[in-house]
């Protein structure tokens, strides 16, 4: 009887362990969610990176007096104004 449980036994552990490395919360399937996250958390720091220097060009752009750039001059102005001439196309987010 001993002989035939201790099969038995190896098979049950070798098998809870196969589970748990592919399902459990270190296993083969969450790496593969962990790698995905992390790809959306590169594009999201990329595209806020983007974002950044967009805003440090038009900040440095309306800081400097003698080097201010008349389209973002313009821009700013009617932003802040809340005026637009005819040819200009508003989108409300």
């Amino acid at each position: 009887m001993r002989f035939r449980l201790f099969p038995f036994l190896c098979v049950l552990v070798i098998a809870y362990f196969s589970y748990h490395s592919i399902w459990g919360n270190r296993g083969f399937f969450r790496l593969i969610e962990i790698r995905q996250q992390i790809q959306e958390a590169k594009e999201l720091a990329n595209e806020t990176a983007q974002e950044k220097k967009n805003l440090q060009y038009k900040t440095a752009a309306l800081k400097n007096p003698a080097a201010i750039d008349p389209d973002i001059l313009e821009e700013e102005a009617l932003r802040v104004l809340g005026q637009t001439d005819n040819s200009n196309l508003v989108i409300f987010d």
